[in-house]
């Protein structure tokens, strides 16, 4: 009865819940142009690249359940745009406009982010980058720090990542299906497995890419909420201590999961102003 239902409560938490995208740029003053690319496992990755006065690229990445456009993305990368950064924004496989049905918990998105530096260097002839990525997002830009082939990464936002996929996946599996924390929880092992032999997804490898951050050669931003109820804090916690030299910590008071931006928006803006002027210069 154990493996069964772990079988079918991992067959739940592991589908994506797909938004559709319902702004874009033009909404908020900001010329765009559709980008669109295959990842190396044959998914469709949609996107958006938004050409500024620099050369110089934010890349974003959203979290799970979301899309490029949906929150306050928009109104950030519209403060971001003002600082005169070039932007790609694209969706996750399973997510907004892309394709694919699963999620791969971060293990399986490392594709969709290499094909979009990819599409940078080849189409729009960007050479430096900083990932910027929120909640799963922060986790997917933290765990691929490695990749250096197709753009130079001169860092990396990380907000509200997690570090544990087993604890993450026991809070994820009672949030998006009918069973309570305190009963998920006793099924974290079984839903390990599961991910394991069903899909080809490691939780230890996830952990050992967050580790590896600490060979970037450049510092990193994080951070996180402290009420955070959906990723709690200890997560970024237990990141912060792999976090290459110089790199930057941060707890917010008084927001919800990843949503810093929308309670300290002025506090917010100039950090992240400062850390790109550092990270490019």
């Amino acid at each position: 009865m154990y493996i069964v239902l772990s079988i079918y409560i991992t067959t739940l938490a592991i589908k994506a819940t797909r938004k559709a995208v319902e702004e874009n740029p033009s909404n908020y003053g900001m010329n765009f142009k559709e980008a669109k690319f295959m990842t190396s496992d044959n998914i469709n990755i949609h996107g958006w690249f938004i050409e500024n006065k620099k050369n110089e690229t934010i890349v974003f990445v959203h979290g799970v359940d979301s899309n490029k456009a949906d929150g306050y993305k928009l109104e950030l990368m519209k403060d971001i745009y003002d600082m005169g950064y070039s932007m790609l924004a694209f969706d996750l496989r399973a997510h907004g406009d892309s394709g694919g049905k699963n999620l791969g918990l971060t293990y399986f998105e490392r594709a969709d982010l290499i094909a979009s530096l990819k599409y940078l260097k080849e189409i729009q002839n960007i050479k430096e980058v900083i990932l910027y990525g929120s909640s799963y997002g922060g986790t997917l830009v933290l765990s691929n720090s490695d990749l250096t082939n197709d753009v130079q990464i001169k860092g990396i936002v990380a907000d509200s990542p997690f570090y544990d996929l087993p604890q993450l996946v026991a809070g994820e599996v009672s949030s998006r299906t009918f069973l309570p924390k305190s009963v998920a929880s006793t099924l974290k092992f079984g839903i390990i497995q599961s991910i394991k032999h069903m899909y080809g997804i490691s939780a230890p490898k996830i952990i050992d890419r967050i580790q590896n951050i600490n060979n970037f050669n450049n510092p990193v931003l994080l951070f996180h909420c402290i009420p955070d109820d959906r990723i709690p804090i200890k997560h970024s916690q237990d990141i912060s201590k792999f976090l290459p030299a110089n790199s930057q910590y941060f707890e917010f008071d008084y927001c919800d999961h990843s949503n810093a931006y929308e309670i300290e928006k002025k506090e917010f803006t100039q950090m992240l102003k400062t850390y790109f002027e550092s990270s490019f210069n």
